[in-house]
């Protein structure tokens, strides 16, 4: 895939901002609250688009704050990054930086000092020092307590809520950036699984991964890499390690990357070696289930029954052999794991698949000797059915 290909989107991304805040004042204005201060990368994207250093050392670094009537939040960035701001995203024009000298709030462990005199003073000056303020899910407990101590009046609720509605439907200009991720993430995965062989690590092949992400655009991995192979070891789902790939096993890749700030996330799984018929069967059983889940995905469908769709296929055509447990899948967006989760009735929250809704398919299940089988796509929900995101060819042999 060349990247004229990768990039054929024109992203609008201002629309994107504008319409991302349409649909948290929808949610703030069901749940009563005036406005919203989000803190984490995953909530500032979502409502800025903006760019942030992905470190747990700037996790809450950058603050922004909507009120029922902003088209665009105002925004506490981190000083560092305001000058790239105003080249990227020159609409923003309410910004008041937040110093990283001279305060506590970028420290670890943080505590409250010159930034929540910052936001206090911009709520008094909207004239919401008395409002409902829902307030991001992580937003650090002592600044909370430091700012209702400046605001006695103001009243806090949690934007969990709030936030999780909003992000569940993609618009048209965030299934832009997600398809772009989608394809950087097939480059990746790919790029891993013609680097298998045996001899070689784990950590060799999540390096791979990782740099073509890069190459190509990406901004990082979703999360730590997966590469697993052979039996399952003792570090379960930790990622990637020095294990040594060995002729016999299966290496299961399971990754994706963001690309402005949307994740990707898919596996494949391969075999060192010419896999014996056991192992066979049960690679075609895992890609028959998840063919049997999105086969069932689209609009009115419960995130429940895709879960039962994919257990009975996997049972049926591995005659009882392997079932799944609870999980098999999970919405996607600025966030790893957003609404809807799929999973098993009674287990996870029920929601109806609705168009917009970004989520992946991943069945799993592990070959006594050999190791984990996992396959997994990303979906689109559409107005009449799926639309399937990621598209790297299913084969069990390493080439």
């Amino acid at each position: 895939m060349n990247l004229a290909d990768v990039y054929a989107e024109n992203i609008d991304w201002r629309k994107l901002v504008e319409l991302n805040c349409a649909r948290v004042k929808s949610e703030m204005a069901d749940a009563g609250a005036s406005a919203l201060l989000v803190c984490t990368h995953d909530n500032w994207r979502y409502l800025t688009s903006i760019p942030s250093i992905v470190s747990m050392a700037y996790a809450t670094c950058n603050w922004c704050l909507l009120t029922m009537d902003m088209d665009l939040p105002y925004l506490f960035p981190l000083a560092d990054i305001v000058g790239h701001m105003e080249r990227i995203a020159p609409w923003f024009r309410n910004i008041r930086p937040l110093p990283f000298g001279g305060t506590r709030e970028p420290q670890q462990p943080l505590g409250p000092g010159v930034w929540i005199g910052i936001v206090a003073q911009a709520l008094r000056d909207l004239r919401l020092e008395d409002c409902v303020l829902a307030l991001d899910p992580a937003f650090p407990y002592s600044c909370h307590e430091a700012l209702c101590r400046r605001l006695p009046r103001l009243r806090t609720v949690s934007a969990t809520d709030i936030l999780r509605q909003a992000r569940v439907i993609k618009n048209e200009e965030e299934q832009k950036a997600i398809r772009i991720a989608c394809r950087i993430g097939m480059i990746g995965v790919e790029a891993g699984l013609a680097a298998v062989a045996a001899g070689k690590t784990e950590t060799e092949i999540a390096g791979v991964v990782e740099y073509s992400f890069r190459v190509h655009g990406g901004e990082y991995p979703h999360s730590t890499p997966f590469v697993v192979s052979g039996p399952p070891s003792d570090l379960g789902l930790l990622g990637a390690t020095h294990r040594v790939i060995r002729n016999g096993d299966l290496v299961r890749i399971d990754c994706g990357c963001s690309y402005s700030g949307y994740l990707s996330d898919y596996s494949r799984t391969i075999s060192v070696g010419r896999p014996d018929g056991e192992t066979k069967e049960a690679y075609d059983a895992c890609l028959l289930a998840l063919q049997a889940g999105a086969g069932a995905a689209g609009p009115g469908v419960r995130n429940t029954d895709l879960h039962k769709a994919i257990d009975d296929a996997l049972q049926k055509e591995s005659r009882g052999r392997y079932q799944l447990g609870w999980f098999v899948g999970h919405g996607l967006g600025t966030g790893l794991h957003e609404d809807p989760m799929i999973g098993r009735s009674g287990v996870v929250e029920e929601f109806e698949m609705e168009p917009g809704m970004y989520f992946c398919l991943e069945p799993a299940i592990v070959v006594q000797g050999r190791g984990m089988i996992g396959l997994e796509d990303d979906y689109f929900i559409t107005e009449d059915g799926v639309e399937t995101l990621t598209h790297t060819e299913f084969c069990l042999e390493a080439r």
